[in-house]
């Protein structure tokens, strides 16, 4: 494109500009503005060398650009002004002419926003971003619409998927080199590749790591070659190849990264209280608000961070393949609105934690980098608001996390097994362990937490032979009681289990306003609701090896309670006859249910199809997912069983269902989880009247807690686990 050298020819920062330059300039952008497609509100891209057609602006401030810094360099094809590249029009199967495009720039210029800052005022992070931006134009050669950047993304993700080798990728670069022209600007080899991208700041850090997990070759220990706690070598044989490693991706340039993008960082201050009493978004929870009071200096500011992390194990290789337990760690910023705020392009993959185990309580020790960043975030970093066009000090906190009940014991350091396993209640639990069904059982466990003069509780036969309970509910502990306790009690082998339930020291307890949150761990809504209706499901078809409502536990039903109509007994061949309970749906109307839920249908998108999984042989339904749950417990269940079951067992578990609606719902309100905290009390109660002592395992507990925890977090939206779920398939 010899005809377009003056862009670069006459223009000079030291000299006057030529005549030539500015006849050319004034009819480039003449013709530009006289393009509806590419002028939006009197605006049109800027082609200068520090906009570099991200941002738009009026004809007038374009042109003093252009005057001030001069084009982008190598603009020669004017791909965002109404030019296509040259020659790269195909003739189409119906004689109509098409341009295959890619939207890499587009991608970028959002991302980039409306306005970065003067280039004098760059942040040394932004710069490296804009740098690499440079490249959205760049074409590889004249002949293609690809750039450097779209087609290096769309190979290194095609390494990524097909999991090439370096030498693979390098090979297919370098056949790539020899088919393409001389001039072509295409990175060579994997390494420049590499660099292409770092203005994005996904860089990731690799730390060796005991094989056995007891600790990190990191900081003080990065020169060790055997672990100081097992006394295993840190090398495989001879070799200098680490039997495992650490892939840690640090969070804060990903951070810095939202506030580049003017309507990025103008959401993520937009949260506001609301004033009404209702709840739709985090900041409107007590947890949220109490941690303001504590720390103004931090609230004082917006644009701070509250973070969530969630961390769940998964097998990569499939279920058929050897066992291998993965453990991704992710953290994701709570200050969008709630319509943003657990969107996939929000959820950063900060730790991958490696098998074939499962870290267990050692999973502290693995996230001590990610806990180090915490603290240096906490002092906060310079961060450059494309919003405001300014640096302010950017802060991030952590605010809770999110987990299903085993991972919820191994990143608390509180075991989630035994009759302690409650993390809300501690060692102020009823809990026990039944005879014949040999686990922990919280059954007669709530009538504790009614108020001192309720019926229920002076129901002597109701629930246990003969008791009558007047002990007040465990007390709530502070942050700074609970951290006193497990400094007590975390080194006592001896009384594990009977006085407490600590394993480990968490390193979150190092985050210097760890101890005044109010609500440092959420129970997943997502898991205790699957495994509640799971439960329900399975007790009330009678579903042999599943139910809830087996010999063992008819034993031990006669041993605890004074329901006779529902003991075993002995027939004359021998063996044990076990009495249907009235829970249970009979045989002749197990078919009606099935056949109602086979011609289920749903809206596109609302549900899976559950038909697909009705076995009328079998009187079961296969393949249910926690979404599956999550219909079936809210919505199917009171429909499905209404008339098959006693009408008072049928009305509880109507307010069951109706429970976890009110706590799933988008918009809470504050009265209404305070009155829930009431009820819900009542209802476990009810649930106790009706089924076995065996069904009451933690998960139907925990139940008890969760509109406590609603009020304090606020929509469930963002406190369980289905987003993630979600990004790791």
């Amino acid at each position: 494109m010899e005809e377009r050298d003056w862009m670069y020819t006459g223009w000079s920062r030291t000299q006057p500009l030529s005549n030539d330059w500015i006849d050319n300039t004034n009819q480039f952008l003449d013709r530009a503005f006289s393009m509806p497609n590419l002028v939006e509100d009197g605006t049109i891209k800027c082609p200068c060398m520090v906009c570099r057609n991200c941002v738009r602006h009026t004809k007038l401030t374009v042109e003093m650009h252009l005057c001030r810094v001069g084009f982008k360099e190598d603009y020669r094809v004017w791909t965002s002004h109404g030019e296509g590249p040259a020659n790269t029009y195909v003739e189409g199967g119906h004689g109509e002419n098409f341009v295959e495009t890619d939207h890499m720039d587009e991608m970028l210029a959002t991302l980039v926003g409306d306005h970065p800052p003067p280039i004098d005022e760059q942040p040394a992070y932004a710069q490296d971003f804009y740098r690499m931006v440079e490249n959205v134009d760049q074409l590889v050669h004249e002949n293609t619409s690809h750039s450097s950047l779209s087609g290096m993304a769309r190979l290194l993700a095609m390494k990524a998927q097909y999991n090439m080798s370096i030498a693979h990728f390098e090979a297919n670069l370098e056949l790539i080199h020899e088919l393409l022209p001389p001039e072509s600007k295409l990175p060579k080899d994997f390494y420049q590749s590499k660099k292409l991208f770092e203005g994005l700041g996904m860089a990731y850090v690799k730390i060796d790591v005991c094989y056995n997990n007891c600790m990190l070759y990191y900081k003080d220990n990065i020169n060790k070659d055997k672990c100081d706690v097992c006394g295993l070598s840190r090398y495989e044989g001879n070799s200098r190849v680490p039997r495992k490693v650490l892939r840690y991706l640090p969070i804060t340039d990903r951070l810095q990264r939202l506030y580049l993008h003017k309507n990025t960082a103008k959401l993520l201050r937009s949260h506001k209280p609301c004033t009404s009493g209702k709840m739709v978004h985090p900041c409107d929870g007590e947890a949220w608000q109490k941690f303001d009071k504590d720390f103004p200096d931090f609230a004082s500011d917006p644009r701070n961070v509250r973070l969530a992390f969630a961390t769940d194990g998964f097998t990569p290789f499939g279920f058929m393949a050897a066992p291998y337990s993965c453990w991704p760690v992710f953290v994701t910023p709570l200050n969008f609105p709630p319509c943003t705020i657990m969107k996939s392009e929000y959820i950063f993959l900060s730790l991958v934690i490696l098998g074939p185990e499962h870290p267990g309580k050692k999973l502290g020790i693995l996230m001590q980098p990610l806990i180090d960043e915490l603290m240096s975030l906490w002092e906060g970093v310079d961060t450059w608001d494309a919003s405001l066009k300014k640096t302010f000090k950017m802060r991030a906190a952590y605010l809770w996390s999110v987990h299903d009940f085993p991972a919820y014991g191994n990143f608390a350091g509180w075991s989630t097994h035994g009759r302690l396993a409650c993390p809300v209640c501690l060692s102020d639990s009823k809990a026990f362990t039944l005879r014949h069904g040999h686990k922990a059982c919280w059954f007669d466990c709530h009538r504790r937490f009614l108020p001192i003069d309720h019926e229920f509780r002076f129901q002597n036969n109701a629930f246990r032979k003969d008791t009558v309970v007047l002990d007040e509910a465990p007390r709530l502990l502070t942050g700074e009681e609970i951290f006193a306790q497990m400094s007590k009690f975390v080194y006592d082998n001896k009384n594990y289990g009977t006085l407490h339930n600590w394993t480990h020291v968490s390193g979150l307890w190092q985050l210097p306003y760890f101890q005044k949150l109010l609500l440092p761990h959420n129970i997943d809504v997502m898991h205790n609701e699957r495994n509640v209706a799971e439960a329900i499901w399975y007790t009330c078809f009678d579903v042999p090896d599943k139910t809830k409502d087996n010999a063992k536990a008819r034993k031990d039903l006669a041993d605890i309670c004074n329901r006779p109509s529902q003991h075993l007994k002995m027939k004359a061949n021998g063996k044990w006859d076990r009495p249907r309970a009235p829970f249970c749906i009979s045989k002749d109307d197990k078919p009606k249910i099935l056949k109602w839920f086979q011609e289920l249908k749903f809206p596109d998108g609302y549900a899976a199809n559950i038909r697909r999984g009705v076995n009328l042989l079998q009187r079961k339904i296969l393949g249910l997912k926690s979404h599956d749950y999550h219909i079936f417990m809210e919505r199917l269940l009171p429909v499905a069983f209404r008339g098959f079951l006693p009408h008072s067992i049928w009305l509880c578990l109507a307010e069951l269902s109706f429970l976890y609606r009110q706590l799933c719902a988008k918009e809470l309100s504050k009265d209404t989880m305070f009155s829930l905290e009431q009820q819900v009390v009542v209802l476990i109660c009810k649930l106790e009247k009706i089924f076995p002592p065996g069904f009451f395992i933690p998960m139907q507990h925990l139940i008890i807690h969760l509109p406590r925890e609603a009020r304090l977090g606020g929509p469930v939206q963002s406190r369980w686990n289905y987003p993630y779920e979600r990004y790791k398939t």
